[in-house]
């Protein structure tokens, strides 16, 4: 990929993510791009790899547009990399003052954003595209998810439950018909009885609830990438392997369901930069569309072992640079992730 001269990236926050550090590593494969990161956490562990940290207000609150803002002015910042969920509606909302100063921010516009990020609308938004999602229930009190999970329980034998407004595997569950537990199931899913989860919850979840069937099968991710309504990355791998909701192996599959179906999703909601979905089979193979984050995802940086560098391909796009994209692709190419120390003093 040709070299993009003096280019300084910012990444307002996530600095302590777990995928940050394989996002970096994409676009150091450039030397001259200079990588200014922020968290919430003065410790975060990007703290010791990035060129510059900043340490940044909450993405929820008033102070952080403005000192992105700052960030941006005083560093010389050509682009806005956003790498979690919640900067996006702030980022998204604001993105006129960025382009005014000529800084470009890679965020899709707010509108689709607001169905993408949102796992009720996105659910009833695919479902009348015709796009096969889990049979599942809106439900804002604990006692709709009771009502609602006993109709369920006549067709399923499994649930699963999540925030509609929500990040990675917080606030998720299992609900089964019996107090069993698989002997192989690991502590970040619980399952419980719908009478144990019923003790459990809130009367009113902060954010409500999206309840469907549990589905038995294989779950994909696709990494895409979408710029001017035209999806040029659509790659989807399976999720052999998760460690508290997070990748670390899997497979590239050529699944031509799931790629038409996010082919086409992508479009509808006009989204934009580099796009994550998340599919599950069903019992008959049938993929089920389970949520998108509108973002990069942290696993992309595996991309780099079938040719495509997306959070480089992103800084390009940003930037209305010639983007070059590998047409040939190792599919079935399996991948594994592994930790690594740094040291921040």
């Amino acid at each position: 990929m040709p070299s993009i001269q003096n280019i300084t990236v910012f990444i307002p926050s996530g600095a302590g993510a777990p995928g940050f550090a394989g996002i970096l590593e994409c676009l150091k494969e450039d030397s001259s791009i200079r990588v200014i990161a922020g968290d919430i956490n003065s410790e975060a562990y990007g703290a010791a790899l990035c060129d510059k940290f900043i340490k940044m207000p909450a993405s929820h609150t008033p102070d952080f547009i403005d000192k992105t803002i700052e960030v941006c002015e005083e560093e010389a910042v050509q682009v806005v990399l956003p790498i979690t969920t919640r900067e996006l509606f702030e980022l998204s909302k604001n993105k006129w003052r960025f382009q005014k100063m000529g800084v470009c921010v890679v965020v899709s516009e707010f509108e689709g954003l607001s169905v993408a990020n949102d796992k009720g609308k996105l659910h009833r938004f695919a479902k009348d595209l015709g796009i096969p999602v889990p049979e599942g229930r809106y439900c804002e009190s604990r006692e709709c998810l009771k009502s609602c999970a006993e109709e369920l329980f006549k067709g399923h034998d499994q649930l699963f439950f999540k925030p509609v407004l929500g990040n990675g595997s917080r606030g998720i569950g299992k609900i089964t018909k019996t107090a069993e537990l698989l002997e192989n199931e690991k502590s970040g899913l619980v399952s419980r009885t719908l009478d144990e989860w019923y003790l459990r919850l809130p009367q009113k979840p902060k954010t409500p609830w999206l309840l469907t069937e549990y589905l038995p099968r294989m779950e994909f991710s696709v990494d895409a990438y979408i710029h001017k309504g035209s999806v040029s990355v659509n790659i989807p791998r399976s999720r052999d392997k998760m460690v508290s909701g997070i990748s670390v192996s899997g497979s590239f599959i050529q699944n031509k369901q799931i790629i038409d179906y996010t082919d086409r999703l992508i479009q509808k909601l006009g989204l934009d930069g580099p796009i994550g979905v998340q599919w599950r089979l069903d019992g008959d193979g049938i993929p089920r569309l389970l949520e998108i984050n509108p973002r990069l995802q942290g696993t992309t940086s595996t991309l780099r072992q079938v040719g495509i560098n997306i959070p480089l391909i992103a800084i390009k796009g940003a930037l209305g640079l010639n983007v070059s994209i590998p047409e040939d692709i190792n599919w079935g190419r399996k991948f594994t992730r592994h930790w690594k120390d740094v040291f921040l003093v």
